[in-house]
């Protein structure tokens, strides 16, 4: 009945999932009534950047229901921990409980994948295909799983990474070495290889603008997902707010009220991910010059759709 985070990662198929992301995020922002999430709650912990979450979903199409608790220390090691339970819609009858860690890690890279095959792959050349560089920012629990999802699904030519606790990016670099020989390590975020990058995937709990307009070139993608509050940020308000930058978000509710990014800068917010699935018109007008920038917070049809494509798996 419980899936640790070894059981989550190891029957989790990343196609799958990819597919299943697809079909919800489609959904949810065509408004689909067979598909009902409300907004997270949030509850602080003294006060301080602690919190404890709850995401439920309902989706009476695939006829599945699924809620997340989590709790959220920052300073903590792990970052994250709680459980996913998912049930069936027709009769509530509870399916499964996993480990939230693992789900929301994987998700919320996965996500990013789908962002980054919408809004960077389809305006890429195949030379830039072929030379692609990947820059991951922190290396705790979402860096790592962004760093793994990102290198099966894709071949990167080069690939940097840098954390605020630089023994946890040697550490990452350390871990795939054996796999990967092309990852370095950025020395600081003015590091020149910054500018070079592709795809930057900013993974963690700053309250401060990490990288701002300048430390990036013109057509980078951006898979911002480590803010989920208003206090918190990655990204500076110049590049928030560039002619040259558009915003796409997993959900406009969500985002208007949780992103720390979009809420502080007051920057206009373009589409969500799921209005660019079967939309190439979106992809034919973004040229190769705009900067586009994926700003997840994450909700709840993310973690449904791991937990079925689990649960389906776990089945066969």
């Amino acid at each position: 009945m419980y899936y640790d985070e070894f059981a989550v990662k190891e029957n989790l198929s990343l196609p799958s999932l990819l597919e299943v992301l697809s079909d919800v995020l489609y959904r949810y922002s065509k408004h689909d009534p067979s598909l009902q999430q409300p907004l997270r709650s949030i509850l602080s912990i003294n006060g301080q950047q602690n919190a404890l979450l709850n995401l439920p979903c309902i989706d009476i199409h695939l006829g599945y229901m699924c809620v997340k608790t989590i709790t959220s220390f920052p300073e903590s090691s792990p970052a994250i921990d709680g459980a996913v339970s998912l049930f069936n819609s027709n009769n509530g009858r509870l399916l499964l409980i996993a480990d939230a860690k693992e789900i929301t890690a994987r998700r919320t890279a996965t996500a990013s994948f789908l962002a980054t095959q919408l809004l960077a792959f389809k305006k890429w050349k195949n030379e830039q295909k072929e030379n692609a560089i990947l820059t991951i920012l922190g290396c705790s629990v979402q860096g790592r799983a962004h760093l793994d999802v990102f290198t099966q699904l894709f071949k990167w030519n080069k690939i940097y990474l840098w954390s605020r606790n630089m023994t946890h990016a040697i550490n990452l670099q350390s871990d795939y070495s054996s796999k990967l020989s092309n990852i370095e390590i950025l020395k600081d975020l003015n590091d020149n290889r910054l500018q070079q990058s592709d795809v930057i995937c900013t993974c963690t709990a700053s309250e401060e603008a990490l990288i701002g307009l300048k430390q990036v070139k013109k057509g980078v993608h951006i898979n911002a997902v480590g803010s989920f509050r208003e206090t918190m940020r990655e990204l500076a308000d110049d590049l928030m707010l560039s002619s040259d930058t558009q915003i796409i978000v997993d959900s406009k509710e969500s985002a208007m009220k949780e992103a720390g990014e979009i809420i502080q800068s007051k920057a206009k917010i373009m589409a969500e991910l799921g209005e660019l699935i079967h939309n190439d018109e979106f992809s034919n007008d973004t040229c190769n010059e705009k900067i586009t920038i994926f700003k997840s917070v994450g909700i709840a049809v993310e973690d449904l759709a791991a937990a079925i494509v689990l649960y389906e798996s776990l089945k066969k």
